[in-house]
């Protein structure tokens, strides 16, 4: 059985973590019927820092769109609390800019996912 990396910060988990999931050999599809992927189902893509979880993966859709989610999950974990670790973990790789819209939803596990286009749309001919 696969066990989940643990780290001693959230930078050092974003630092391996988002290398792996950026690279395009570990880029996954993304469901046909738009529902979010769930974490629990994919180890390596999963970070530890104490009691938070932290999920990344770039997903390709149907339509050929790319996306990166983020997700975090800890006990009585926010919203508000998830942005904050959202701004430390890509604060080395993908630093947040202004006007740089998220999606942000809550699942019935209680993960906190971000969302967003992380390729420009694809060509039209």
């Amino acid at each position: 059985m696969l066990s989940i990396h643990e780290h001693a910060s959230l930078e050092e988990a974003s630092v391996e973590l988002l290398e792996f999931a950026l690279a395009p050999s570990n880029w996954t599809a993304a469901l046909a019927n738009g529902a979010a992927v769930v974490p629990a189902q994919d180890v390596q893509n999963q970070r530890r820092v104490g009691p938070l979880r932290i999920y990344a993966v770039v997903e390709v859709t149907p339509s050929l769109e790319v996306f990166l989610r983020v997700a975090f999950r800890a006990p009585g974990l926010t919203p508000v609390k998830a942005a904050d670790h959202l701004e430390l973990f890509l604060e080395q790789r993908l630093p947040l800019t202004p006007n740089t819209e998220w999606q942000v939803e809550v699942d019935e596990r209680r993960w906190i996912h971000f969302v967003r286009r992380y390729a420009s749309p694809r060509l039209q001919a």
